[in-house]
């Protein structure tokens, strides 16, 4: 048991060192593996100080994000959509990666928010995919650097009625608005 308490001693000062390295808030940083499960005396159990040493080497799962692909829409081409076929839109409002649509606004554009880094789906650039931190702390997909929402008024996949509004614009496959067909 002292060469596993050992390993994962070494594994937690390795990856704290390299988290200091790191800017906070730093995607690429994990969390340090959990502690083990205490027995009520106060120690842990042999089981919990294997487990644990095993996990200080594993690294730590992804979450998987919400996917993002090309696909014909509302008659005027290919534009992105998410996993179900729904239109995705940028907002010429936001001329930097942060949103600027918050409260009734993302009422009627709900952003796209995913749990981890989203992937690409068919027709899709993953170099342009991002992730940016709206101020409720959730993580919105971006691509080319826009934020990406949903209209709230289209029901179905392939609608495109945020296309009638003004600074609203369905995405191509290179980041850029599509006007219309």
């Amino acid at each position: 048991m002292p060469k596993v308490r050992a390993a994962a001693a070494l594994a937690a000062l390795l990856l704290a060192a390299v988290c200091a390295a790191c800017a906070p808030g730093d995607p690429r940083i994990s969390p340090l593996p959990g502690r083990p499960a205490q027995q009520e005396s106060g120690t842990a159990s042999p089981d919990a100080e294997a487990e644990a040493g095993s996990k200080a080497s594993e690294p730590a799962p992804e979450v998987p994000g919400v996917q993002v692909a090309l696909a014909e829409g509302a008659g005027f081409g290919p534009i992105l959509v998410d996993a179900q076929g729904r239109t995705l839109y940028l907002f010429e409002g936001d001329t930097s990666t942060r949103s600027t649509c918050y409260e009734d606004c993302a009422t009627m554009w709900p952003p796209l928010t995913t749990p981890g880094f989203p992937t690409a789906g068919a027709g899709v650039d993953e170099g342009l995919l991002g992730v940016g931190q709206r101020t409720d702390g959730t993580s919105q997909v971006l691509y080319k650097g826009h934020p990406l929402y949903y209209f709230a008024e289209d029901a179905a996949p392939g609608e495109a009625g945020g296309l009638a509004l003004a600074q609203w614009f369905p995405v191509d496959a290179v980041g850029d608005r599509v006007t219309g067909g």
